[in-house]
């Protein structure tokens, strides 16, 4: 495959499977958005696995592969996979957080192994490594680092991993998934076999109107440490802003999903003209 080609389908991968980061890419450096393409497809590749195989064992086998492919790939071997060779050799040419990536992996066992979350305590690990993950990754293509940048990826890790959880209920629910904790759930009058027979209750109603409002209090966290104080101050700089352009999504989509008639039967989404505008406000 010619590199071209392997580009043009990275990036399809890319924006097929995440078009709020997709988009936000365009406003990055341009040195940085094939190397950013690169990223959110190897994460695409991840998460897809739990709805490829019939069985934890066979999940597990994947996930072990591309652990291995990414690393052949870096240190000069042909895969033969377009989205491994390509992030391979983004780990040959920058320096990016070999914990992260880990994590990034490892974060995906779940969605292998398990249907349910068991605890809050889990989600937000879940979410640090997977959204988090994310976040962090594609500031060091950037070039962003330092404790700001810690700071930001910890609450934008919660405020747009929370959406995230929120909209892919209703698909998640139709397979017998669902990422919803436990016992957050026990704790408003439901369950996760409530919600996979379809119930949808005032408990759950309960739950995500708390979802939303922990995930807006995230956001208002994240903004301050990514911009500074009144929004004037000292934040990362501009570079370091792009790599979080998405979390300027984070309250349309809250305001979406507060109009959802029924959270487990309808996605909240918002018009992808009005995704466009706000990145290119927030850029």
């Amino acid at each position: 495959m010619r590199d071209d080609e392997r580009r043009d389908v990275v990036r399809r991968i890319a924006r097929d499977a995440d078009p709020d980061r997709a988009i936000a890419t365009l406003f990055a450096p341009a040195e940085t958005r094939a190397d950013l393409f690169a990223l959110f497809a190897f994460n695409a590749e991840l998460a897809r696995i739990a709805d490829q195989v019939s069985e934890p064992g066979l999940g597990a086998i994947r996930l072990q592969w591309w652990r291995e492919a990414i690393e052949r790939a870096a240190s000069g071997d042909v895969t033969g996979n377009p989205v491994a060779d390509a992030f391979g050799e983004v780990l040959a040419r920058r320096t990016l957080s070999r914990e992260r990536i880990a994590g990034l992996i490892d974060a995906r066992s779940f969605d292998v192994g398990e249907t349910v979350m068991p605890d809050t305590r889990t989600l937000d690990a879940y979410l640090f490594d997977t959204t988090g993950g994310l976040f962090a990754l594609a500031a060091d293509i950037v070039g962003a680092g330092g404790e700001k940048r810690d700071l930001v990826v910890e609450a934008g890790a919660r405020a747009y991993g929370l959406v995230r959880v929120m909209r892919s209920l209703p698909v998640l629910a139709a397979k017998g998934r669902t990422y919803l904790a436990s016992d957050a759930l026990a704790h408003h009058g439901t369950s996760p076999q409530a919600i996979f027979a379809g119930e949808t209750s005032d408990g759950l109603e309960a739950l995500l109107t708390e979802m939303r409002e922990e995930s807006r209090a995230a956001l208002k966290e994240a903004q301050f440490h990514l911009f500074g104080e009144g929004m004037k101050g000292a934040g990362l700089d501009e570079a370091g802003r792009a790599t979080f352009l998405p979390l300027c999504l984070v309250e349309p989509y809250l305001a979406a999903l507060a109009k959802v008639g029924d959270p487990l039967r309808q996605t909240a989404r918002i018009n992808p003209l009005a995704r466009l505008w706000h990145l290119m406000r927030s850029r």
